[in-house]
C-alpha cells in the first residue's frame, strides 16, 4: 500500500498535521523518529545536534514491512529513510524562517538548533531532498505560515485528492525574505 509523506524542516507542524491527516483519512500513522526509537533502528546519539541517528536503511525496511497491509501518513524530516517506491505524495510542509525561530526558540531548543533549522527552511533542504529523492511529480509544498493546523489539513487533503496544488519552488523565502535572510544564513551561533 502507499505512503502519504509528511515532511518539513523540524517545527513547520508535521506532527500535528500528519497526525490529524491520518485521522481524516482513516489510515495509520507513522513517526519515523518513534518508529526509530522504539525498534532500535538508531545508530546512537549526537550530542552535538542532540538528536537519536536513525538507521536509515533499517527504517525502510520496517517501513516496507508495515506499508503491506494499510494506507499509512509517514511524518519525518528524514526524506531517505522512506521508501521511495511506496510515496504516493510527499508533502513538504513550509513555514516563515522568523515563525520558525520563534517556535523553536519557544520550546527551548538551542540557539545552534534553531539556527541550523531556520537555514535549512531558507534553503529549502526537505523540498530539494523529497524532489532528489521522489521526482516532482510526487512532491508538493504546503505554506503554514500564518494558518491554523485545521487549514493546513485542509489544503493538504485537497492536494491529496486533486493531486494539485503549490508544486516545488513556489515558496522561496530568499526572496520573500531579502535582506534578512542573508541575515539568518549569516550568522552562527
Amino acid at each position: 500500500m502507499p505512503l502519504i509523506l509528511i515532511t518539513g524542516t523540524p517545527g513547520v507542524g508535521k506532527t500535528t498535521v500528519a497526525r490529524e491527516l491520518a485521522t481524516r483519512l482513516g489510515c495509520g500513522y507513522i513517526d519515523v523518529a518513534d518508529l526509530a526509537r522504539r525498534e532500535g533502528l538508531t545508530l546512537g546519539y549526537d550530542e552535538e545536534a542532540q538528536a537519536h541517528l536513525i538507521d536509515e536503511e533499517g527504517v525502510r525496511e520496517r517501513l516496507r514491512a508495515v506499508a503491506r497491509g494499510a494506507l499509512y501518513v509517514v511524518d519525518t524530516h528524514v526524506v531517505s529513510a522512506v521508501p521511495p517506491e511506496l510515496v504516493e505524495v510527499a508533502i513538504v510542509l513550509r513555514l516563515d524562517p522568523r515563525e520558525l525561530e520563534f517556535r523553536l526558540s519557544s520550546r527551548g531548543y538551542p540557539r545552534r538548533k534553531v539556527l541550523e533549522n531556520v537555514q535549512a527552511e531558507i534553503l529549502d533542504a526537505c523540498l530539494v531532498e523529497a524532489v532528489s529523492l521522489l521526482g516532482e511529480g510526487r512532491v508538493f509544498e504546503v505554506d503554514a505560515t500564518g494558518k491554523s493546523p485545521e487549514e493546513v489539513v485542509a489544503e493538504v487533503l485537497r492536494v491529496i485528492r486533486e493531486r494539485s496544488g503549490a508544486r516545488p519552488g513556489s515558496v522561496d523565502w530568499l526572496e520573500r525574505l531579502g535582506d534578512e535572510a542573508l541575515k539568518y544564513l549569516s550568522a552562527s551561533a
